[in-house]
């Protein structure tokens, strides 16, 4: 965005140095580093498991394939990665049985 702002600056601007105000290209620095922190990643929800044995169990199920993303541990929440909700979901089903 800024070299494009620098290439198709209006002629009188054109001229200064720097074209482009140092506090815009901050401004637009920041908001860039902003997009690039937040990554999108298919995921699953959990809550209202029946005991904290059966959390605990399905925390370390997720952990040990790499699919546990976050986990609230006092109110039994957890987020997996979509890949493995399925074996999730089976593992869940024995745990209940």
């Amino acid at each position: 965005i800024i070299s494009f702002l620098q290439q198709n600056a209006h002629p009188r601007v054109a001229d200064r140095i720097p074209s482009v105000p140092e506090n815009v290209c901050d401004q637009i620095r920041l908001w860039e580093s902003d997009l690039n922190r937040v990554e999108m990643t298919p995921a699953h929800y959990y809550e209202e498991f029946p005991s904290r044995d059966v959390f605990e169990a399905a925390c370390d199920y997720a952990r040990d394939r790499s699919g546990l993303l976050w986990e609230d541990s006092k109110k039994m929440r957890l987020v997996v990665n979509a890949e493995i909700h399925m074996h999730m979901r089976e593992f869940l089903r024995g745990q209940n049985k």
